[in-house]
């Protein structure tokens, strides 16, 4: 039987809301449309609206990430672990799939080796341009200094950033496009110090130029917001960091937000939402999460004009399901998360 190992959950947009909470929710949202991206019953598949749409070629593959622009609709995915498959990535576009390595032309992992090539587990999309970035094995290597390339594509035409001799002394962390600039974070030159704590060296590329960075930093994401693109890190206490791209002033948490507790980061116009666990805070304001059923820690969050949307699953009793929210209002469910997950949720203002 097939284990599922996955970052986050697939929900089974079934309503189940009252007649009451219904009309509440169409009055609220009936201008949106809400796409959930997932795996179920491990075939990949979206939800628009709620009526679900399995992916041709689906079985066995997970859909980690949905983004819609002018109004296509791009799916980003891999294999299911365990399945005795070598590490591969996919991704539709308007539901005709194409296997990542075809189309950045690079040759696909295999059983005997599974690293040939490693992919960050998300596409970017900018002015209908298709970005990807990882790292490859150097088809033409000149000595054992360059047997590795970093990299980006850019409708599968390949930019190699940096060369480098071993596969462990390297980590790429994310992509980001602004103003058609292109920003790839990454870590390197791994060493042990003489605690055997892990320092490495940090920074990004802004196009083909190197900008180092101080302190043994994660780079997490890009994120952008009204004042422009930042990276989003975090250090090795957990405390998470921004560095504003353009040269401006980065990010400040303020100190009434307890970032012992945050995991993740949502931007809205001027709004900031700071997720934890059980909570999460708007700006500086704390909503707490009590669900008597005891569905109380968040999956994802999106926020869309001062709608909240949600999945929440149930780790108070060691339950097994999860349940997606409008603005807190229930709005599907999922009673076993063990042959699906729910990786994403995307939001349309028509």
């Amino acid at each position: 039987m097939k284990t599922l190992f996955l970052p986050f959950l697939l929900l089974l947009f079934v309503i189940s809301c009252s007649d009451n909470d219904t009309e509440l929710l169409e009055k609220k949202t009936a201008s949106y449309d809400v796409y959930l991206g997932g795996i179920d019953d491990y075939k990949a598949c979206y939800w628009k609206n709620g009526q679900q749409h399995f992916l041709p070629g689906g079985q066995d593959i997970q859909a980690s990430q949905l983004v819609v622009d002018h109004n296509d609709i791009y799916i980003m995915a891999n294999n299911v672990p365990g399945t005795n498959t070598p590490p591969t990535w996919y991704f539709w576009k308007n539901g005709i799939k194409y296997n990542v390595a075809d189309y950045i032309n690079e040759a696909p992992n295999t059983n005997s080796d599974k690293y040939k090539l490693q992919i960050w587990n998300r596409l970017t999309i900018y002015n209908s341009d298709i970005y990807f970035t990882g790292i490859v094995k150097n088809p033409n290597p000149t000595s054992s200094q360059d047997l590795y390339q970093h990299c980006y594509w850019k409708n599968g035409v390949k930019t190699v950033l940096e060369t480098f001799g071993q596969n462990n002394q390297f980590a790429f962390g994310c992509l980001g496009v602004d103003n058609n600039n292109v920003y790839v974070a990454l870590r390197k030159n791994f060493t042990n110090n003489a605690a055997g704590m892990t320092n490495w060296d940090l920074g990004y590329y802004k196009n083909n130029t190197y900008n180092a960075m101080n302190g043994n930093l994660f780079p997490r994401r890009f994120i952008t917001d009204q004042t422009g693109l930042h990276m989003l890190l975090r250090d090795t206490n957990n405390t998470f960091h921004f560095k504003n791209m353009n040269g401006g002033n980065d990010i400040q948490i303020p100190a009434t937000i307890a970032q012992s507790g945050i995991e993740e980061f949502y931007f809205e116009n001027s709004d900031i939402y700071y997720i934890g666990k059980k909570f999460y805070y708007k700006n500086n304001t704390l909503v707490q999460i009590n669900d008597p059923a005891g569905y109380n820690t968040i999956g994802h969050f999106v926020a869309k004009d001062q709608n909240i949307y949600m999945t929440r699953y149930n780790t108070d009793t060691n339950g097994t399901g999860v349940k997606f929210y409008i603005n807190n209002v229930e709005a599907g469910s999922i009673a076993d998360i063990s042959r699906g997950c729910f990786n994403s949720i995307f939001v349309v203002k028509n």
